[in-house]
């Protein structure tokens, strides 16, 4: 079976890297790539559009290609204080136009790219978490509640749509020889940050992991919420000093309203919004076991690898 498969988000780091990878896959047909960043050219397997996902062209585009498979990675991660509502116009409203094309024009499987920071970081959270926990995301981290809407709308197709599969994928921190952006700027600076002791356990999956589940999810046309994450999960400071990082410890108390001000006055490219610091406080980590039994996934890569892989990189070019 051939597929034409669609990517919202195909200029960003992941959607680039499952771009790369779709496009020498000998099953994979056609490759649609949706963007408001610049796009690689078009060759006969690959078209791309400039196009937000707010755009009401999208169920047309989907059609004239008949792509049968959707990958929705577009999201707003970093957004400037006063541009919060802009965001959730974006990551939700924009997610509604992207399920409402998909409905429209027929799309066979949906696929989200969403985030473990759903469970939020809690003290009170099981290590590890299963999907069965019912998420729980910090309210004053937006990046996490827009997840946690989003995921609700694709419950929603899923029940509108009954024909159609909807699949919801959770990983925690990406990162890679790839990983571009402003984390990946913040996590190259001179010290790696830690709070009260970086004691709480901590996860990253590797790009190429996080690729190779989605195009299983592909092949298989498996539905559902799976957790894609390592084998692992690894305290802060211990994860850090591994991949041959110094570390500065921050107390909780301290780093919430001084993150917070950084972020507030749109400083170190507004990465450290409070909520988002919040998370390497407590746990949010979470078992791989429901990908590995039902789709036969096994990642690769550990926490400490993935890391390790970021920083043997070369430093990759501006974005």
């Amino acid at each position: 079976m051939a597929f034409t498969v669609a990517i919202t988000g195909a200029a960003g780091y992941v959607g680039g890297q499952l771009l790369a990878r779709l496009l020498v896959e000998p099953d994979v047909a056609t490759v649609v790539g949706l963007d408001v960043g610049p796009l690689p050219t078009g060759t006969e397997r690959f078209i791309p559009y400039r196009r937000d996902i707010l755009d009401p062209s999208l169920a047309d585009i989907l059609a004239r290609h008949r792509v049968d498979t959707l990958v929705h990675t577009a999201f707003v991660l970093y957004p400037p204080p006063r541009r919060l509502h802009e965001m959730a116009q974006v990551n939700v409203n924009g997610t509604e136009n992207v399920l409402r094309a998909a409905a429209q024009a027929g799309v066979r499987q949906v696929i989200f790219l969403s985030s473990a920071t759903v469970y939020g970081a809690w003290p009170d959270n099981p290590i590890p978490l299963t999907e069965e926990h019912p998420p729980r995301p910090n309210p004053d981290y937006p990046y996490a509640v827009h997840k946690f809407r989003v995921e609700a709308l694709f419950r929603q197709f899923g029940e509108e749509c009954p024909d159609a599969v909807w699949t919801v994928l959770r990983p925690p921190g990406i990162i890679g020889p790839h990983a571009q952006g402003p984390l990946a700027r913040l996590f190259r600076s001179s010290h790696s940050i830690i709070i009260d002791g970086g004691w709480a356990p901590g996860q990253f999956i590797h790009e190429d992991d996080l690729v190779a589940l989605i195009l299983t999810v592909i092949r298989q046309r498996a539905g559902g919420i799976f957790n894609a994450t390592p084998d692992d999960w690894v305290p802060w400071r211990e994860m850090w000093t591994s991949a041959g990082r110094a570390t500065v410890n921050f107390p909780w108390a301290v780093a919430y309203p001084l993150f917070g001000l950084l972020w507030w006055l749109g400083l170190l490219e507004c990465v450290t919004h409070p909520g988002q610091v919040r998370m390497a406080r407590y746990s949010f980590t979470a078992s791989n076991a429901k990908a590995r039994r039902v789709l036969g996934w096994a990642p690769q890569h550990t926490t400490v690898s993935a890391l390790r892989a970021f920083y043997q990189a070369k430093t990759p070019g501006p974005s």
